[in-house]
């Protein structure tokens, strides 16, 4: 038994002036659905499918999902109420991530911007969803299985790409400029290869993303041949059937050509999206790229300033040195030398000599000789 959402989540939306008059279209077109529908007289959902269902699709360019949804639709409304909402299934809209929403209308999808307008107890609702038209605002009313928390959680679940690589940039400004520039207070070096591991996880989990959506992308090409296919091959079997006089079985065709053609414009706005979604993850990974070699960069400017540090003196160090400046003081004291005269200029004659041998002997060696 399939567990009834217990919850609303309320979704305002922020349209823009062309998506705003795609979703008020797509509002006008099921009215006219509904008015299509008031005058069947079908008893059941069979018999309104046989009688209004092509009707509708032909007259008002309703999705057919949406069209289908209609038909449940109007047996649960009062006559002669206001309608001002609409049903919708996961094949009507997608939640695409944590500020957009794909809705279906008669233009196409629709990709909107939205914010949690919050969440309300209960869903007595048979469809998924409910596009609501109200006096200042267009909301999408979801329902979910349990509270705020559980709702954020099916949401981030239902996140495509756009999501999860725009979560990747935030990882990566947060590890690179954040954690190494704020090194100097602890261990620059331990802080640096941490920034570099975690940037090879993000980067292992940007490939994967574009991994899924590549193949998605092939999924989707491949699905939309075959809708070509099927199309083309219905054409064909239409003028056999005019041919033939035998209209009821070409019109028949023909609706499920519409079907497909439907169909097939879905899958166009689809393969495009999925098209931009592996550009972005792209991008993202050459943007990965990048910051790991800020992060080796800076890693190895740690090391170095930690080799260049002076390293503090040993207690038998310390104890020459005090025995150093002790001797110092007796000689400045009593005139005497505290340590033999002379040899000094000889031991750095040596020195010279010695070096001068061994760049001889680097520069022969360089010439082959």
């Amino acid at each position: 038994m399939i567990e009834r959402p217990a919850t609303t989540m309320a979704l305002e939306l922020a349209p823009s002036s062309e998506d705003r008059n795609a979703l008020t279209a797509t509002l006008a077109a099921y009215r006219q659905a509904m008015a299509i529908l008031d005058g069947t007289r079908g008893a059941n959902l069979v018999a309104l499918h046989e009688e209004a269902y092509e009707d509708i699709r032909a007259r008002t360019g309703l999705p057919a999902r949406m069209a289908t949804l209609a038909l449940r639709d109007h047996s649960r409304r009062q006559p002669g109420a206001p309608i001002n909402d609409i049903p919708l299934d996961a094949k009507l809209f997608a939640v695409k991530g944590p500020d957009r929403i794909s809705i279906a209308t008669v233009s196409g999808r629709a990709i909107v911007p939205y914010v949690v307008d919050g969440y309300r107890g209960g869903w007595s609702d048979f469809a998924e969803a409910r596009l609501v038209f109200g006096d200042a605002a267009i909301h999408v009313r979801v329902g979910v299985h349990a509270g705020p928390r559980d709702a954020r959680e099916t949401r981030e679940t239902n996140m495509t790409n756009e999501g999860i690589l725009a979560r990747l940039g935030r990882v990566i400004a947060g590890v690179v400029n954040t954690a190494v520039d704020a090194a100097e207070a602890a261990n620059p070096v331990a802080v640096a290869q941490q920034a570099v591991r975690e940037i090879g996880k993000i980067s292992d989990e940007a490939r994967a993303a574009l991994g899924a959506a590549i193949a998605a992308g092939h999924r989707l090409k491949a699905k939309a041949a075959d809708l070509e296919a099927e199309i083309a091959d219905l054409d064909g079997k239409i003028r056999t059937g005019l041919a033939n006089g035998r209209e009821d079985l070409a019109r028949a065709a023909v609706g499920v050509q519409l079907d497909l053609e439907a169909q097939r414009e879905a899958l166009g706005k689809a393969i495009s999206d999925n098209a931009a979604e592996i550009a972005e993850a792209e991008t993202t990974l050459r943007s990965i790229a990048s910051a790991r070699a800020d992060a080796m960069k800076r890693l190895d400017d740690a090391k170095r300033a930690e080799r260049a540090a002076p390293v503090a003196a040993t207690p038998s160090q310390r104890n020459d040195q005090r025995l150093a400046d002790a001797l110092a003081a007796v000689e400045r004291v009593t005139g005497a030398p505290a340590k033999p005269a002379g040899g000094e200029a000889e031991i750095e004659e040596l020195g010279r000599m010695q070096r001068q041998d061994a760049i001889e002997a680097r520069l022969k060696s360089i010439r082959g000789d």
